[in-house]
């Protein structure tokens, strides 16, 4: 019994595999079949290669069945090198039958009726394709994108065929803004913004699943997003609402280590738009090189090497192997890397240090509203003299002074204002970036260990900026934030600190041994 419901966007079957199964099941048992092995596969059948189809055919030619049960003949074939695989094993007798709930075919049966049934079959797929595309491109003319739609929109579903339009998908829309405005702040890698709308932000993609980290990646370089999109090569204007704008999208990539609009690429390479040549300050590009041993094998090389392609100047830098890079990186990560179980401690001190700044923060809140609120009355009182009787010949204030002072307090006002809405603004922002520094001074090393050449690209961008690569030397341009953790950690106290084991529990006479730890962290 072979059943088939196609997947294909351009094939799709009303019948389910289910319905079939059900109706065939009715032919079995009034004709009294016996069958051998059921095979049911959700593949469209225009081109071969199908696995169960070509299972079948193998257990038909080792004599192991001698005929097909199927709903119609064109689940078993639309296209010609199956189709004549099908006729081909009827006439030779290897397939004694092919039974339909409402016909049979035999092998003495005319090979021209079968023929013709396919090859309808066949000519089917081939007009619903022109059809499918036709409707496609007069879609695109239309400035609506045809597919599906990506994360943070969402298809019409009730619109009529042919103008169906993209909408925005309000449950989503504002978070996977929020992952742009977090790449863009250039604080936050790819794997650190997946962890953050997952657990923050409680993003779902379909079926409840968690957004994947190559989902992020395709985000972050679909053109999509800043109002165009892709169809056959050529870069169309949609007539979506952009989340980005086209200057928002270009930094993106320039962020990601990409220039301009996305290029399809065949092959990802480690660090490519990231490291510069030190001495010609071209881009520093990796190229994989194989080479046959003595013994057969064949060995691969990832090199890195200037690109050279600054005409002016002649580079003379030699390439370096990749292991030779990462081991360089390994040794930054090393130096900011903190113990797993020092975590906890730092975001401890952290958080108390935040408390202590709140009170801080209030104090200095309640200064400026004061001041905002004497800076008022000043200008009250200036507007209340400039206007009185006692002023009318402008003898205690004139009029080049009313609007001098008046200027000075307004500026005075607006800048108080500022100071408050950044103090506002502040709140728990210092605090979410140390946390994420410690998070990735903590994991990035062993990510790095474990990941792809992406995530190790971004591990490298995490680290900070300006990278040049000359005579084999890879310098760097800190962050500020894991610059400091680095250069805290180099510290005596921190690199002798010791933990207590746990069995040792609250005993105080054994918490002095931390006391200069817990200042360090301070600090």
């Amino acid at each position: 019994m072979y059943c088939r419901k196609s997947t294909d966007s351009e094939d799709r079957q009303i019948q389910s595999i289910e319905d079939q199964e059900k109706e065939l099941a009715k032919v079995v048992k009034r004709l009294d079949l016996n069958i051998i092995k059921k095979f049911c596969e959700s593949k469209t059948a225009k081109q071969p290669g199908r696995p169960m189809f070509n299972e079948m055919l193998k257990m038909l030619e080792n004599d192991e069945a001698d005929g097909i049960l199927c709903w119609k003949i064109n689940r078993l074939a639309r296209n010609p090198r199956d189709g004549g695989d099908i006729q081909w094993f009827l006439q030779q007798d290897i397939i004694k039958s092919i039974i339909t709930p409402t016909k049979e075919y035999l092998p003495s049966d005319n090979v021209i009726m079968m023929s013709v049934e396919l090859g309808m079959a066949n000519q089917f797929i081939l007009d619903l394709k022109k059809d499918v595309i036709r409707g496609m491109d007069a879609k695109v003319e239309k400035g609506w994108r045809p597919g599906k739609a990506p994360l943070g929109y969402k298809n019409d579903k009730y619109g009529d065929k042919g103008n169906k339009q993209i909408f925005i998908d309000e449950e989503n829309f504002s978070i996977v803004r929020k992952m742009w405005d977090l790449l863009l702040t250039e604080d936050y890698t790819i794997h650190r913004i997946v962890e953050i709308v997952h657990k923050k932000l409680a993003l779902r993609v379909e079926k409840g699943g968690k957004l994947a980290l190559s989902t992020a990646y395709k985000i972050f370089t679909n053109p999509f997003y800043y109002g165009e999109y892709y169809w056959k090569g050529e870069l169309k204007q949609g007539k979506h609402q952009p989340m980005i704008t086209s200057k928002e999208f270009d930094r993106a990539q320039k962020i990601l280590g990409k220039r301009g609009k996305p290029r399809p690429k065949y092959k990802r390479l480690p660090f490519n738009g990231v490291i510069r040549c030190g001495e010609c300050g071209g881009m520093i590009t990796a190229e994989e090189k194989t080479k046959k041993l003595a013994s057969g094998k064949t060995k691969h090389y990832l090199y890195h090497h200037c690109s050279k392609r600054k005409k002016n100047i002649k580079c003379h830098q030699k390439s370096i192997l990749s292991e030779k890079l990462i081991e360089k990186i390994e040794d930054w990560l090393d130096e900011i890397t903190i113990r797993e179980d020092w975590l906890p401690l730092a975001l401890e001190v952290l958080r108390k240090d935040n408390k202590l700044e709140e009170n801080d923060r209030n104090k200095v809140l309640n200064r400026h509203q004061n001041n905002y609120n004497n800076c008022l009355k000043s200008i009250d009182n200036l507007i209340n003299l400039y206007i009185s009787p006692q002023n009318a010949n402008k003898e205690f204030l004139s009029e080049g002074e009313y609007k001098e002072q008046k200027n000075l307090l307004v500026k005075e006002k607006d800048d108080i204002e500022q100071e408050i809405r950044n103090i506002e603004e502040r709140v728990g922002e210092w605090l979410e970036l140390a946390e994420n520094t410690f998070d990735f001074a903590t994991y990035s090393k062993a990510r790095f260990e474990k990941g792809n050449y992406e995530e190790r690209t971004n591990i490298l961008r995490g680290l900070g900026s300006n990278f040049y690569l000359k005579d084999g030397e890879l310098t760097i341009e800190w962050h500020k934030s894991l610059d400091k953790l680095r250069k805290g950690l180099q510290k005596e106290p921190l690199q002798k600190a010791r933990f207590e084991p746990l069995v040792l529990g609250l005993d105080k006479r054994k918490n002095s041994r931390l006391a200069t730890v817990l200042s360090q962290w301070s600090g």
